[in-house]
């Protein structure tokens, strides 16, 4: 095998193998931030407005907060409240499944361009 200069660029991709590799790899990416960032943005978007406590802070100001109850926190699911579990445990076994996924798909992808 040869070995040349070749300009690499993930935002300007050259050729069908490194074309589908970066697409491949953005899917990736996207499935992990949407995974992670999701249920964050799942549990401010569904949390109870009516649902406050008041804080008391070391200056004596008196500070008005939202608990963040909503169904996501109170469904239990495995013997924990669903949200600590997804954080917890379905985000790894996420990112376990898009690394085998990736290996996957590029042992397929040189075995069909070398």
């Amino acid at each position: 095998m040869e070995l040349t200069n070749k300009n690499i660029n993930f935002f300007k991709p050259v050729g069908e193998f490194m074309t589908r590799d970066v697409r491949m790899k953005r899917l990736i990416l996207l499935v992990w931030f949407f995974g992670n960032f999701g249920m964050l943005f799942a549990l401010r978007f569904f949390a109870d407005p009516a649902d406050t406590v008041e804080v008391t802070l070391n200056t004596g100001e008196v500070v008005r907060q939202l608990t963040g109850k909503s169904f996501l926190t109170e469904t239990p699911f495995l013997g924990f409240p669903f949200h600590y579990w997804y954080s917890a445990q379905f985000v790894i076994l996420m990112f376990v499944g898009l690394c085998y996924a990736y290996c996957k798909f590029i042992d397929n992808l040189e075995a069909k361009h070398f």
